[in-house]
């Protein structure tokens, strides 16, 4: 990258002061950064922070491990059901949403300019292949649908930090590409747009709603290898 003063950091990739709800370790790496404002060597310089992030206090017991309580009903794999299944879900985990919101002050606010009520309907009408579904929204669809998933995807992370106990940023991306119906309706809305007519939606179905390591459960009928030149133009 370049830069003249660089700090690197052990922690999980998301991560960059370590771990949530660790306020003086965070501000430990945040001095860290400052204090190479004031040395005068260079031109470069490349400092590597020295412990890990912290991890569980030990001696917790399992029940203070992270773990999702609501268990959810098997995959759905028709798009009605996976719009229901999503609703459903959202519903059961809004109490939890709402000690996330209690103990952190406020949610992330949404980037999509649309309601999650809206968004999910609006996924079932692509994974059915509607073309140009009406979102009654100035970005255009790519924008909408990119920022409609990221609003939906935050929700559903937040719920899983209003749970009891504290799980790692894997965890938690794992239980959301994994276990939830959100993110099979996302999948399926992807799989149906890389066969969309307009090449940008086919390009970011491709490389942006889903990730690479989750293809396989989420889009499985889909060669990945086909998507790598399309809609870069």
């Amino acid at each position: 990258m370049q830069l003249p003063r660089f700090l690197w950091v052990p922690f999980e990739l998301g991560r960059p002061f370590g771990a949530p709800n660790e306020p003086d370790f965070q501000r430990r790496v945040l001095r860290s950064a400052l204090e190479l404002l004031e040395r005068t060597g260079g031109p470069v310089l490349l400092e590597d922070f020295p412990d890990d992030a912290p991890a569980a206090m030990a001696g917790e017991d399992e029940e203070a491990a992270w773990a999702c309580p609501v268990a959810f009903h098997p995959p759905a794999s028709e798009h009605p059901e996976l719009v229901a299944a999503t609703i459903e879900e959202m519903a059961r985990l809004a109490t939890w949403h709402e000690l996330y919101v209690e103990k952190r002050g406020a949610a992330a606010p949404g980037s999509s300019g649309l309601s999650l009520q809206r968004v999910v309907p609006l996924l079932g009408e692509l994974a059915e292949g509607v073309e140009a579904p009406d979102a009654e929204s100035e970005l255009p669809i790519q924008e909408w649908l990119r920022l409609g998933c990221d609003d939906l995807r935050t929700w559903y992370l937040e719920a899983a930090q209003g749970q009891p106990g504290r799980g790692t940023s894997t965890e938690m991306r794992d239980w959301f590409w994994r276990d939830t119906a959100a993110a099979r309706l996302i999948g399926a809305s992807a799989t149906a747009l890389l066969e969309h007519s307009n090449p940008l939606l086919k390009f970011l179905a491709g490389r942006a709603l889903v990730p690479r390591e989750y293809f396989s459960a989420l889009m499985p009928t889909t060669d990945p290898s086909s998507w790598e030149t399309e809609g870069k133009s």
